[in-house]
């Protein structure tokens, strides 16, 4: 990378402009500080409009052409802990192949969303700040992604595991794709214009098979995460814990339960 920095100086640090290439070598530390992770279930965006848009979610053809969303469903952590018994505030994780922590609950985090009667939230709810060492990760599960007419992005590969303390906490960690419902939004109208409204709900089974009902027609799905890759980090992290080279941690703090993520009030004086 270039760094071009700019100072008005100082008797001490009296360099004004500096220029120079670096790498992460080059680096005493790299550390990453990511403020939202894992997503506790998300939407799935459709389109309805009558010309073609550019989301974070992928490109989106008209009149509901396509469907996409983002999530490992069933191995997705949040969804196998859905309340916060387990992960919390200085919990371990596996990120990117690196020995991470959950600093704190990310940002947008909403835990009073709507629940099923499995305690799985039926939209957004729960998210997780994250930090590790950049130094440690894998260059396979840290990417940097390029987004057709939207722009830039990052695609990590999270683990976090989950110890059975109780039978409710095992009856959780078993939930399966069928019970999982995600909402069905529309990005050309009722998330940008933040309506709440939602299509219909479709199940995480269904958004695997690669087809979905959404106004009684059939719509095509991709994702934007991939579940081989979950499966491969999920196998991973079980093999260093065999190992005994990851340790698990008990939260020094729960996520919050209560609290819901409020937009921003734009105000003019």
């Amino acid at each position: 990378l270039e760094l071009h920095a700019l100072s008005y100086g100082t008797d001490d640090y009296p360099q004004r402009e500096l220029r120079t290439w670096f790498t992460i070598k080059d680096l005493n530390q790299a550390i990453m500080v990511n403020p939202r992770n894992c997503y506790q279930n998300y939407n799935v965006a459709v389109n309805g409009s009558e010309r073609t848009i550019h989301t974070y979610l992928g490109v989106l053809g008209p009149g509901m052409q396509n469907a996409s969303y983002c999530s490992a469903g069933q191995l997705s952590p949040l969804l196998n802990d859905p309340l916060y018994e387990t992960i919390g505030i200085g919990t371990s994780v596996w990120l990117a192949g690196a020995r991470g922590i959950v600093y704190a609950e990310g940002t947008q985090h909403a835990p009073t969303a709507e629940r099923g009667p499995n305690d799985v939230p039926t939209e957004g709810a729960g998210t997780l700040g994250l930090t590790a060492d950049m130094k440690a990760m894998r260059p396979r599960f840290v990417r940097g992604v390029s987004l057709v007419g939207y722009g830039v992005s990052l695609a990590l590969g999270i683990g976090i595991p989950i110890p059975v303390l109780n039978e409710r906490v095992l009856k959780h960690a078993t939930v399966r794709d069928r019970d999982i419902l995600a909402p069905v939004v529309d990005y050309a109208s009722d998330y940008p214009n933040r309506t709440g409204k939602v299509i219909c709900r479709v199940s995480y089974e269904d958004l695997r098979s690669g087809e979905v009902t959404i106004r009684g027609r059939k719509v095509e799905v991709g994702s934007m995460s991939s579940y081989a890759m979950a499966l491969e980090v999920a196998d991973l992290l079980a093999d260093e814990i065999r190992r005994g080279t990851f340790l698990l941690s008990q939260p020094s703090r729960a996520l919050p339960r209560e609290g819901s993520f409020k937009p921003l009030v734009v105000r003019k004086r």
